[in-house]
């Protein structure tokens, strides 16, 4: 008689019901949803395990989207068209069903339910609709379309669609009509059945066995085979555990039937990574960016002896034909020496090769060479596929071979077995780069960074990392805590601040059903769809009064973006929105990929932050845009030209995209501290301004972002504690001297901590060297730093010998480093100069100049603590003044984030601060300045600086051989190449004064920065002191404002 499908409507609107349920303190004990699915098997578990019920139709209607190889080639348009005509609506209650075109929360199978209600069908006794009918009649459906698979299409016979579901339709309730509409989109939004204990309520050995045979057709043969077949379907669970380590010895995998893939865990930092491994020895292998393949060879089927599956389990062996004889070339298939001799399962990636550049091609070739069902989809604005590029394939694992079940061995086995088969082919079938790492090693972290730093710097997609002596499913391990087999995918886009984030404008909307349902949450639900849009215009509306010009370059869903995030551009796009059809002052072109117009236009568009995994080009488009976009913040305190334009998004695509060829070292250094960054603070940390820069101010990543960290003034709960122990330490606020300096500047101390190095005089202790000048207990970016400028001609390292005689005001001696590093200075006319360039014997007198340390002692300096260097204890001496007992950071700080009232120009405040010691401490170093200057920012103090700058330098800045009178300081492309070697980063405010835009250092007044001022109180209900951020960014351009304080200070002028 076969399953009723009311009894599966029964269960599905339970489910729903429970929406309300799981609202409600009860559901924090116990999930209502267990409680219905477990209920549910114990009144239909007898009918469910009868003869009569065909447990593959009951499960592939319960799962329908766990079926690619059905595709009904029917949306919600086709199929309310064919419900229309099935139920012989008439006109108004056919305007009723498309009730799910607006946005009325309401989707198509809700439509049909109230259609239906009003005229409820006459059942008769006996004629209920089955399962069993419902799975035959879809897959008759299926079988007509050209991209279902191979297996569904043989059945291909003539039936008409209407006829097939009319009978279906015609003999339902109104209620079960509308889980039958959602089973054809493939979706019961919002309902989700808990997966694992569904399939263990039909048998506990169902979950398993899908991770051998990934089709339900393929894990129900494995149930009726001996001997799994005699086990009870729910034993007790101390009996079921040893029946399932009796069913393992008994478990194959089928050639032609998919295996299942492993778990894995995202790792959201480097230090999350090395907890995951918990010190068991990895394998690193690259990720690459292709399409995944699962490869069944079968040699008995002689010529058809190839069959590749998808990710998704879909057949995909027609479409990827281009690969099959390099499969066949690469195992030697039929030839001498290969190790094939019957049959085997192995996967790898597929991707295109360049024989012209000799590389790996973008993501985006493949669909130029694979075609899907015959057809090559998205290639309309895509050049025609280059002689020189073809498909090649790379292998990462073996699972299978002859008799040979790789899939209990260890990984390290399976690797080396892996070698012994493929045959390399330049171009055309490689193996994955790997690299073995023992994380039980004091270095495991630091080899992890480095191999992560270099793959990042060669824009590589990123890592997996799998234990080395793991099996490949986590059913074969013995370990109770399940963790082994399971793999970690490492990607720059998972670790907060590391990803591609540009600030882009959301320009409308749209209202899509197929989304509503997920989206109930959302109250008021207006859109569910929003267009990002880029000006082609932007110089122009930034200085005259035309229209903007917006391409529309891709649209954001409910995956995109947060609930959160949702609810708000529902709740403030109201006040903005328009008909897209009105005169809203827009002109709109879509992009070729962008298939639906928008509805709504916002007349004040929505700068938001979104973060990608890189750029690619989309279906059918010629331009780059983020790939895989997600909104990560709204940024109320920005106007339309803050945004990025469709000029510089290409910009950033082609510099985030291109491999640097000859500073590669210099890359990865960056990146290396980036990843520091992330490893040494728990501080969650996102993006910030990252996409409101021009093409030309990319930074020294290539990545085109001035990549920035803004930083909540609130605690976060999992600092560490020693953290703030080491920037908290109570230390001395040493004396400053008062140099000769231009009028209107100030006298600024130097502040270090206290718990450095004795203060003992130099003539104690000779063996002493000052930590301004020389300190061995460096990282080993510093001394690298070291031998990089000492290869460089222009600049070198005071710490070299000197071979001139000591010229007044130089700064030679060990005495006069020591005072320099403590505050004090010599009491001569002239003001200490670092410099060590040799002077001519021209007999010329010496040119009058103001020193680099006068002009750098014009600039607060901080010096961070480090550890001594000296093997013996040295005693420390008291500090001179006692009143100085305060905290040297919180001191610095201060005189920052005073204002001068002398001051008539709101010039931006720069301070500096010198890192001495391992480069580990600069994440909670950052952190701390940041958190400190967000509090006293948002005081609302109107005693601030408007802006300011502090840079974070290596401590081996202040030995620069350079003289402060040398012309090329005040060049940018000197301070760019200090950057290289000194700058770490830099903490900035910005107050976002109305008034006189700041004139120094290129700040000049735009009419852009006018109309974004203006556009700050836009209704948009938030104060501005309560979003004043601190915000960190890694782009060395920063220190370039100081190129013009030199040129300023070398021309007469003062600062």
């Amino acid at each position: 008689m076969g399953f009723k499908f009311t009894h599966l409507c029964d269960l599905l609107s339970t489910l729903e019901d429970n929406r309300i349920l799981k609202a409600t303190n009860e559901a924090r004990a116990f999930n209502p949803d267990v409680r219905a699915v477990s209920r549910w098997f114990s009144q239909h578990g007898k009918q469910i395990r009868g003869p009569g019920t065909d447990l593959l139709s009951l499960l592939s209607c319960m799962f329908p989207e766990k079926r690619p190889d059905r595709v009904y080639w029917l949306q919600e348009t086709s199929l309310a068209r064919i419900i229309a005509r099935c139920l012989l609506l008439g006109s108004s209650r056919r305007a009723e069903l498309e009730r799910w075109r607006v946005s009325s929360g309401l989707d198509l199978g809700q439509c049909v339910e109230n259609v239906m209600r009003q005229a409820e069908n006459d059942l008769d006794p006996g004629r209920e609709v089955t399962v069993e009918e419902i799975d035959s009649a879809l897959n008759s459906i299926a079988a007509r379309c050209r991209f279902s698979g191979p297996r569904v299409r043989k059945q291909h016979t003539a039936v008409d669609v209407e006829q097939a579901l009319g009978s279906l339709f015609k003999r339902l309730r109104s209620r079960d009509a509308k889980w039958l509409t959602r089973m054809i989109l493939k979706g019961y939004y919002p309902v989700v059945f808990p997966l694992p204990l569904t399939l263990r309520s039909f048998h506990f050995l169902l979950p398993p066995l899908l991770l051998f045979q990934d089709t339900f057709e393929g894990a129900l043969s494995m149930l009726r085979s001996d001997p799994i077949s005699h086990f009870p379907p729910h034993p007790d669970p101390g009996l079921a555990k040893d029946l399932a380590y009796l069913a393992l010895q008994h478990l194959n995998p089928r050639v032609g039937v998919k295996i299942g893939r492993p778990e894995y865990h995202k790792a959201r930092s480097i230090k999350h990574c090395c907890h995951m491994v918990n010190r068991r020895r990895m394998s690193i292998e690259r990720k690459y960016d292709g399409e995944y393949c699962q490869v069944h060879i079968d040699l008995t089927l002689g010529h058809n002896s190839i069959q590749i599956f998808s990710k998704s389990g879909k057949d995909s062996t027609v479409d990827r034909v281009g690969i099959h004889q390099v499969i066949k070339d690469s195992l030697k298939l039929g030839a001498p020496g290969s190790k094939v001799s019957q049959r085997c399962i192995l996967e790898g990636e597929l991707l295109v090769w360049s024989d012209k550049h000799s590389k790996i091609m973008d993501f985006h070739k493949l669909r130029k060479l694979i075609s899907r069902s015959g057809t090559f989809i998205g290639t309309e604005s895509d050049s025609p596929p280059q002689p020189h590029e073809h498909l090649m394939m790379v292998f990462f694992d073996v699972l299978l071979l002859d008799d040979n079940i790789c899939l209990r061995q260890p990984h390290r086995e399976r690797r080396l077995l892996l070698k012994d088969i493929i045959q390399i082919i330049p171009g055309r079938a490689d193996i994955a780069e790997q690299h073995v790492v023992d994380f039980s090693r004091h270095d495991g972290q630091a080899r992890l960074e480095s191999i992560f730093s270099k793959g990042i710097a060669q824009r590589w997609e990123g890592f997996v990392l799998k234990g080395c002596e793991d099996p490949y499913f986590t059913i074969f391990s013995n370990h109770e805590n399940n963790t082994f087999g399971r793999w970690i995918k490492l990607k720059k886009d998972y670790i907060p601040g590391l990803g591609d984030t540009v600030d882009l404008a959301i320009i409308g909307a749209r209202y899509n059903p197929r989304d509503a349902t997920a989206l109930h949450q959302v109250r008021k639900l207006l859109w569910t769809e929003f267009y990002i849009g880029c000006l082609t215009n932007k110089d122009a509306v930034a200085h005259s009064n035309i229209p903007p010009r917006f391409k529309v370059v891709d649209v954001l869903d409910r995956n995109g973006m947060s609930l959160k995030n949702m609810q708000i551009l529902n709740q403030f796009g109201e006040f903005h929105a328009c008909n897209a059809e009105s005169d809203h002052g827009f002109l709109l072109h879509y992009g070729t990929n962008v298939a639906s117009r928008m509805e709504v236009v916002f007349k004040t568009p929505f700068i938001v932050e979104i973060l990608g995994s890189g750029f690619e080009k989309p279906s059918n488009a010629g331009y780059f845009a983020l790939r895989f976009p997600r909104i990560t913040k709204i940024h109320w305190d920005r106007a339309l030209e803050d945004a990025t334009s469709y000029a510089e998004l290409q910009q950033l695509a082609e510099d985030a995209r291109a491999v640097p060829t000859d500073d590669m070292d210099e890359e990865r250094s960056e990146w290396c501290k980036r990843v520091k960054l992330g490893t040494g603070s728990a501080h969650h940390v996102s993006n910030e301004r990252s996409g409101s820069i021009s093409s030309s101010q990319c930074s020294t990543l290539r990545s085109g972002t001035d990549t920035t960290a803004a930083i909540p003034s609130s605690d976060p709960p999992n600092m560490p504690s020693s953290a703030s122990k080491s920037l908290e330490r109570a230390a001395t606020l040493m004396k400053s001297p008062k140099f000769p300096t231009a009028s209107n500047s100030r006298t600024i101390p130097i502040y270090r901590e206290g718990s450095v190095d004795s203060a003992q005089p130099a003539a104690d202790n000779p063996a002493r060297q000052s930590p301004l000048t020389n300190n061995d207990n460096l990282s080993a970016h510093t001394c690298r730093q070291r031998r990089y400028a000492n290869r460089n001609p222009d600049y070198g390292h005071g710490d070299k010998p000197n071979p001139q005689s000591r010229q007044p005001g130089l700064v030679t001696s060990q005495a006069d480093t020591d005072s320099l590093s403590t505050g004090q200075c010599s009491s001569s006319a002239t003001p200490p100069q670092i410099s060590s360039y040799p002077k001519t014997d021209d007999n010329r007198p010496p040119k009058p100049s103001q020193p680099l340390a006068s002009l750098l002692l014009n600039i607060p300096i901080y010096i961070t603590p480090t550890l001594s260097n000296h093997t013996t204890p040295q005693q420390h001496n008291p500090p001179s003044n006692p009143e100085h007992h305060t905290q040297p950071l919180a001191a610095f700080l201060d005189i920052l984030l005073t204002a001068t009232p002398k001051t008539t120009t709101p010039s931006p405040r720069l301070g500096l601060v010198l890192l001495i010691g391992s480069e580990s401490t600069l994440g909670h170093l950052l952190f701390d300045l940041s958190k400190r200057i967000t509090r006293a920012l948002q005081t609302r103090s109107t005693t601030h600086p408007p802006t300011g700058k502090i840079f974070v330098l290596d401590q081996s800045f202040l030995n620069l051989d350079i003289s402060p009178d040398d012309a090329r300081l005040g060049l940018r492309h000197t301070w760019e190449s200090i950057g290289r070697r000194y700058f770490y980063a830099c903490v900035k405010w910005d107050l976002g004064w109305t008034g006189e835009r700041i004139s120094h250092f290129g700040l000049h007044t735009s009419p852009m920065y006018c109309h974004r001022r203006a556009a700050e109180g836009r209704g948009r209900g938030i104060h501005r002191d309560v979003d004043v951020k601190a915000t960190i960014s890694f782009n060395r351009r920063e220190l370039l404002p100081l190129s013009e304080l030199f040129a300023v200070t070398l021309s007469g002028g003062a600062y």
